[in-house]
C-alpha cells in the first residue's frame, strides 16, 4: 500500500468527533453531528521552513458539503512519518484552499493553521490510504525530508 505522502493518493478521512462547520462569514460556527468519511488525492506538503507538518489536495469524494473544496491533514502525534504510513490519525480542515501557519500556536493546536475563505469545517479523525488516483503519476511519490 502507498504511503500517505504519496502524490496522486486517494485518502479516506473519517472524522472521529462532530464537525466544527462555518458556512460564511456572518455565520456562527456549528457543531454537525456527522461522521460520514470523505477522499481527497494528495497534491502535496504543507511546508513551514524545513518541518512538512501536513498534506493538503481537493476532495475527491464525499457528503456535498466539501465538494469543490481543498482539504489539509495536518500531523497529530509526535513521530508520525507519512513517507511510510498509510494511516494515522489527523487534525484536517476542508475549505476554499490550503491552510496557512498561524506562528502564535504550535501546528498541532486548532488555531495553528488558518483558512482564508468559506464555507469552512474541522476537525480530527482516522486518514488512510485507499487507492491512487487514475490520473497519478505512475511512481510519484514525496521525497525525503522529516515531519
Amino acid at each position: 500500500m502507498a504511503a500517505l505522502a504519496t502524490v496522486g493518493t486517494l485518502v479516506r478521512v473519517t472524522p472521529w468527533d462532530d464537525l466544527q462547520y462555518r458556512p460564511g462569514p456572518d455565520a456562527a460556527c456549528e457543531f454537525v453531528a456527522d461522521q460520514t468519511p470523505f477522499v481527497f488525492r494528495v497534491e502535496g506538503w504543507l511546508e513551514d521552513g524545513h518541518i512538512r507538518y501536513g498534506l493538503h489536495g481537493p476532495v475527491a469524494d464525499g457528503p456535498d458539503r466539501y465538494r469543490g473544496l481543498v482539504c489539509s491533514i495536518l500531523t497529530r502525534a509526535d513521530g508520525s512519518d507519512w513517507r511510510v504510513e498509510s494511516s494515522s490519525s489527523a487534525n484536517f480542515k476542508v475549505g476554499p484552499g490550503t491552510v496557512r501557519r498561524d506562528h502564535r500556536y504550535d501546528f498541532r493546536h486548532p488555531e495553528g493553521t488558518t483558512l482564508a475563505g468559506y464555507p469552512w469545517v474541522s476537525r480530527f479523525g482516522e486518514v488512510e490510504v485507499i487507492g491512487s488516483a487514475p490520473d497519478a503519476e505512475p511512481g510519484a511519490a514525496a521525497d525525503g525530508g522529516g515531519m
